[in-house]
């Protein structure tokens, strides 16, 4: 087996899921290989733990306690890192690999997993892509920043 060790990007969409389909399909005969689910979180999509004013509320907000602030960020990767293994655990189909669902934090979703690539020693991306266009691509999809942005091959499912 070439690939031991496959990273899914996973975003909740329908080219996601076939894309674990597809990790699943080549490494699930295998024992010895890992697939790793990731979700990454957008920090800009996070509460700033400085004043903050929310239109929707209307009053401003302060997390004035760090660790605080850090609970409720474990909170949230722990939460996506749930969401993910539900489904990891609709989607095994009999696979022998190990599977793992994990969540990150990241400024950007490319950052998010070029950093996981490099840190969890992944041997190839499987990704889904909406069909955007090679246009809209060239642009900078998150696809067309991670094939700029790690260095081991990366399989994008439609």
């Amino acid at each position: 087996m070439y690939f031991k060790n496959i990273l899914v990007p996973y975003d909740e969409s329908e080219h996601a899921k076939s894309a674990l389909h597809i990790a699943l399909g080549l490494a699930g005969p295998y024992p010895e290989a890992r697939v790793s689910v990731l979700t990454v979180i957008a920090s800009a999509a996070l509460p700033n733990p400085t004043l903050l004013g929310d239109g929707g509320i209307g009053t401003p907000y302060a997390i004035a306690d760090p660790a605080t602030y850090e609970r409720l960020m474990d909170s949230v990767v722990k939460n996506a890192r749930a969401d993910a293994q539900e489904i990891v655990d609709q989607s095994l189909d009999g696979a022998e690999c190990k599977v793992v669902a994990d969540a990150v934090i990241s400024n950007s979703p490319v950052e998010g997993i070029a950093e996981y690539v490099k840190s969890h020693d992944i041997d190839l991306v499987v990704m889904g892509r909406r069909g955007l266009g090679a246009l809209r691509g060239m642009i900078g999809s998150v696809s067309f920043g991670v094939l700029r942005s790690v260095d081991v091959p990366v399989l994008t499912v439609k």
